[in-house]
């Protein structure tokens, strides 16, 4: 199993997203941001490979405003030798890569503008694993959208969005259950029409379960990943005792834990990705008390 965190290591103090704001986005400063999220992504790669940790998500701001007009750089030319050295060393120890673009990459909006703008930003994020050479195992992770009033045409909107898409994206795509609006079930009658993966959160599932029982639901989740996807993927984290629900917690629970990967233990192999707001602190703690098996 290859375990991992997203976007920020705190035990380095590195991060992927170095980024500004939009009336400061010069080409000299996305130019410099950009060196400096590299830097610090093939830092983090080789922070993580001494921990035995494989799986990365990097942010989506490791290029910034990529998929934004006012990027005019030619990233993927002008750090060329970066990405190559970056992605040569992630193929070679076999690690795994990601994207997870924020809340306002919306497939399924009304709003034909709102849906252009995520299609450009997955364009861009699938571009940067393309750039790195990575194998489609090395997924985008997008949630559902809105209801918008009416979840079923909400859903088949969604259906019909990525259907247009081209295979380059589509290979890339995984969907993922949220903690308000779509269940495990919503996501699994999507993939049955978009061939889409599905990623189950633990702690999404816990404020939105939705129809069907646990263990259906978790055979159903796993048999969407084919053999060019990679073995599932999951996410974990706990619940924050003083947020909303659905809110991360620092650390993971060590016992809830236990419980999840015993879980999803019984279904095969599968790769973790824990997200806490500690980060690599928390996957430190969690993974020193439980020590987790090698892939």
């Amino acid at each position: 199993m290859r375990i991992g965190y997203p976007c920020v290591s705190r035990l380095t103090g590195r991060t992927t997203n170095h980024e500004t704001i939009l009336r400061a986005a010069t080409p000299d400063k996305l130019r410099a941001l950009t060196r400096q999220n590299l830097a610090d992504l093939r830092e983090i790669l080789r922070h993580n490979l001494a921990h035995g940790w494989l799986l990365f998500r990097i942010g989506s701001s490791v290029v910034p405003f990529a998929s934004h007009p006012v990027n005019t750089l030619d990233w993927q030319a002008e750090f060329r030798h970066d990405l190559d050295e970056i992605g040569a060393f992630a193929r070679q120890h076999d690690m795994r890569l990601s994207f997870h673009p924020g809340q306002y990459t919306v497939l399924n909006s009304p709003d034909p503008q709102i849906v252009r703008r995520a299609i450009e930003e997955i364009t861009y994020s699938a571009a940067f694993l393309d750039a790195l050479g990575m194998d489609t195992a090395s997924k985008i992770v997008i949630h559902l959208g809105g209801t918008y009033g009416h979840k079923p045409a909400a859903l088949a909107r969604f259906v019909e969005i990525v259907q247009t898409l081209p295979h380059s994206l589509r290979r890339r795509l995984v969907i993922e259950n949220d903690e308000r609006s779509y269940t495990p079930a919503d996501a699994l009658w999507v993939s049955e029409r978009t061939g889409l993966p599905v990623v189950f959160d633990n702690l999404h599932y816990a404020a939105n379960p939705g129809p069907g029982a646990l263990q259906d639901l978790l055979e159903r989740v796993f048999a969407t990943w084919k053999a060019e996807d990679g073995p599932p993927k999951v996410h974990f984290s706990s619940q924050a005792l003083d947020g909303r629900i659905g809110n991360h917690a620092d650390y993971a629970d060590p016992d809830e834990f236990r419980e999840w990967l015993a879980r999803w233990t019984q279904l095969g192999n599968f790769d973790l990705m824990l997200e806490a707001k500690a980060k690599d602190e928390a996957l430190l703690a969690l993974t020193a008390e439980h020590p987790i098996p090698a892939y």
